[in-house]
């Protein structure tokens, strides 16, 4: 009798675990009606401790087979030594020499941006001054933002498919891939960005005031990186305001770790105060400084995008927004909140002056997480092919850049050579050649150039043997700073520039002149033109 009535018991059991599995997500929101009386979008969020993660439907494959633990940290790892590969063999892109220029004089600001990416940069350069080590911060910190975007996936969802998927696609964004590769300010706001969207959520869910403060610093952090991190604070005002969460509104916590975050930045004011705030205005006029606006502008931005995120995703994404938006689920709405926002921000601005398309590049941390949660974390199956198209659609630009930087997969040069010439990859190469010839010229020669990343181009692959300054009217940069503080410079003079720099036509005017041809893949890369001693009558464009 108590064999049967055991028997009887855990047949009974199984039919409610079977039927809790199957029905999980509208009994959790039973239960949690019955233990107390919230508001519905609260609901919505306190459901996560038991929702399903989405097996295989009947006969449908499963994805947790493939988007798992394991394999996206196997993923991750061979993206990092591929990223350290091309670390190590791609010569450095003339905006990753300016700014290892300014790691060798460290400040609190510079001409063009915040000092985070020089420091950064000065401290992975403390073992050597390679390619590989300039770069590292940038690999370490794509590192370190996959297990963020994993453990932010789980608290948000607690779906190891979610999760994974999150952290997979956002590993093989080209934006990511070349965007981490490249040192540029974009590593440091993205990864400080990342920690404030990861504390932001950690303080709504536990309700723990101290977290505003450690939220404030990583806010100034994001300040010293990049002057665009100050949409921070109003991506998460937009958070608060429309949700149950803005009884934090009420309290001071928010606006003291503002000025918190306000007060971590004031170097970077001090130091502008004391150069006549060039680099304030040189970035207001660099971003909004197009004189007429133009749709085709927004158009091009719009068209980077697609390039940087892959079109597939990009899409999606967009498409994810919608249907979230609709859904007033708050974990999507923050989501939503801190990526949508710079994304039409840059697009606005690109009706005067065409945003950069890495300048959003932040944003695409949780529009990841969007696009895997819209993907991956419904019962609606037809939902995962689309995402996994997009997917491959992604890793299969990224494969093809990627190579094509490293390898010429496309050899440009010998099948299409007006496509070649713009060729974006061609800036990873046809450095060192010019490094090399110049070190012949002594260790007291000042090279006098027309642009300011061909000067760091020079110190760079010369070891800084060859002092470098910019000529009279090159485009300003910190080199115009540095020019202040160290007055005229004494040595041999030698006069580069490559033919984009200067027309033709002035070469019958100067004598003497060397010429030194780099190639890439059987193409003629780029010509520069060499000459040392006086000049006679200088161009205007090589004038000191």
């Amino acid at each position: 009798m108590d064999r049967r009535i055991l028997q009887s018991t855990a047949e009974l059991l199984r039919a409610v675990n079977v039927l809790i599995t199957q029905r999980g997500l509208l009994v959790g929101q039973l239960l949690i009606n019955s233990e107390s009386r919230v508001p519905i979008e609260n609901c919505q969020a306190r459901t996560i401790a038991i929702e399903e993660t989405p097996q295989s439907i009947e006969s449908g494959f499963p994805m947790e087979r493939v988007f798992n633990l394991r394999n996206t940290v196997a993923l991750v790892g061979l993206v990092f030594l591929w990223r350290l590969y091309l670390s190590a063999t791609l010569q450095l892109h003339p905006d990753e020499a300016y700014y290892w220029l300014w790691s060798r004089d460290l400040a609190m600001s510079y001409f063009d941006h915040p000092p985070m990416v020089a420091y950064f940069i000065w401290l992975t350069t403390a073992i050597s001054q390679s390619e590989l080590w300039v770069r590292l911060s940038g690999a370490l910190a794509m590192l370190l933002l996959s297990g963020l975007m994993w453990r932010l996936a789980m608290q948000l969802f607690t779906s190891r498919l979610v999760a994974a998927g999150s952290v997979i696609l956002f590993n093989l964004y080209p934006v990511t891939m070349l965007g981490m590769l490249v040192i540029t300010p974009d590593v440091p706001v993205l990864f400080f960005w990342a920690i404030s969207i990861c504390l932001f959520w950690e303080i709504m869910r536990s309700q723990q005031t101290w977290l505003w403060y450690p939220l404030g610093l990583c806010f100034g952090a994001s300040l010293l990186s990049k002057y665009t991190a100050i949409l921070m604070p109003v991506c998460f005002l937009l958070y608060l305001m429309t949700t149950d969460d803005r009884h934090w509104l009420k309290t001071v916590h928010p606006y003291l770790a503002m000025l918190l975050g306000l007060a971590c930045f004031l170097p970077v004011v001090y130091w502008n105060s004391q150069n006549d705030w060039v680099s304030f205005l040189f970035q207001f006029k660099n971003g909004l400084g197009g004189e007429t606006y133009g749709f085709a502008r927004m158009t091009e931005y719009l068209a980077g995008q697609l390039v940087v995120v892959g079109p597939a995703a990009w899409l999606l994404g967009f498409f994810a927004a919608i249907i979230a938006f609709k859904h007033r689920d708050k974990r999507e709405w923050l989501l939503i909140c801190t990526s949508l926002p710079i994304i039409i921000f840059f697009a606005l601005s690109s009706f005067k002056k065409v945003a950069g398309p890495n300048w959003p590049a932040f944003a695409y941390f949780s529009f990841s997480i969007l696009i895997a949660r819209y993907g991956l974390g419904s019962h609606e199956k037809w939902r995962r092919p689309i995402w996994v198209t997009s997917l491959l659609v992604t890793m299969a630009v990224t494969i093809v850049v990627t190579l094509q930087a490293s390898f010429g997969l496309l050899a440009l040069g010998r099948y299409a050579p007006k496509l070649a010439v713009t060729d974006a990859t061609n800036g990873f190469h046809g450095w060192k050649e010019l490094g090399n010839e110049l070190k012949k010229y002594g260790p007291t020669t000042v090279a006098v150039v027309p642009s300011h990343q061909l000067g760091a181009e020079i110190a760079y692959y010369t070891n800084e043997t060859v002092i470098t300054k910019t000529a009279k009217e090159s485009r300003p940069s910190h080199f115009n700073v540095l020019a202040k503080g160290r007055g005229r410079l004494n040595g041999d003079r030698i006069y580069v520039w490559t033919d984009e720099d200067l027309p033709n036509s002035l070469l019958k005017q100067i004598p003497d002149i060397k010429t030194l041809q780099t190639y890439r893949d059987n193409f003629e890369l780029r010509t520069y033109r060499i000459v040392s001693g006086g000049l006679g009558v200088l161009p205007a464009a090589l004038a000191e």
